[in-house]
């Protein structure tokens, strides 16, 4: 399970989730840092890496995977520093060489729905990384984590977690994972808040950038959940107005007479529709 530590230390290497000799590697999600490939093409250059993404490595379309020696603290430091509340790193202590891991980790990136529709999963994103990890099975659990000694990211509040795995140094087949409709909707309800900050940020909206930031998502994601699960909407835009009104107004505003009114509807025809919160992860 996911473990919090107070702090960054460790006694033997100074990184911390790491237990024994293992290589060290760090995962950084491109799309949030695409800064990374000039980093690696200059500061960085002889650390070794590979890109997760299918596509060319530069297109700043996925994933990237980077080898450390355990006694490069500095170096872990330094993107801990310069990627500070990006939720795009983490870094993972296992006993497979650079490609091995590499090609472990693409397989957790490609999944299948229940309805049997193959799509990718932002697993790397450390917003979604906890909420990944808690709806695997354990079946999937002992695949996903099996050649990871452990896995350690920084949580919203910037404290470091650890997933410990099972450090098998040998890698086994692994089939696509299939999700069933209850662990998609658990992603889904992980990353909800998150896309709807990100479209009211960049709509502009002046309430939300007068919060402070510390309680933003709080704030969001109790607002997208009261959407979703009391009155039944469905649409991402329209929990985007939701919250916009909640943010203006006040989190109470869906308990004034004319909002009331409007937002039974919503409520009725979910009902109807028997569903609660009917969108899609995908």
């Amino acid at each position: 399970m996911a473990t919090p530590h107070s702090d960054l230390g460790a006694p033997s290497s100074g990184l911390p989730g790491q237990s024994g000799a293992s290589g060290i590697f760090l995962l950084i999600d491109a799309v949030q840092y695409p800064g990374i490939w000039r980093i690696l093409q200059y500061r960085f250059r002889r650390l070794p890496w590979v890109s997760l993404s299918n596509q060319d490595c530069h297109a700043q379309a996925g994933p990237v995977l980077l080898h450390v020696a355990s006694n490069q603290t500095s170096t872990l430091g330094w993107f801990l520093e310069h990627t500070r509340g990006l939720h795009c790193l983490s870094w993972i202590e296992s006993p497979l060489g650079l490609e091995a891991l590499a090609e472990h980790l693409r397989k957790l990136t490609h999944i299948e729905g229940e309805d049997g529709a193959g799509y990718d999963i932002r697993y790397y994103d450390t917003r979604i990384l906890p909420a990944w990890y808690q709806m695997l099975d354990a079946s999937q659990e002992a695949a996903a984590l099996g050649p990871v000694s452990s896995w350690t990211y920084l949580d919203r509040d910037g404290m470091p977690c650890t997933l410990f795995g099972h450090a098998n140094a040998e890698m086994t087949a692994m089939p696509m994972f299939r999700l069933t409709a209850a662990q998609e909707r658990t992603l889904l309800e992980a990353a909800l808040p998150d896309i709807v900050l990100e479209r009211l940020e960049q709509n502009g909206n002046a309430d939300l950038a007068a919060m402070p930031r510390s309680l933003r998502y709080g704030f969001i994601a109790d607002q997208v959940k009261k959407a979703t699960n009391q009155y039944g909407i469905a649409s991402t835009q329209e929990i985007v107005l939701f919250c916009s009104l909640a943010l203006g107004i006040g989190r109470n505003f869906d308990k004034l007479l004319p909002v009331v009114q409007v937002l039974q509807k919503f409520a009725d025809a979910a009902t109807a529709a028997g569903r609660t919160g009917g969108y899609s992860f995908r």
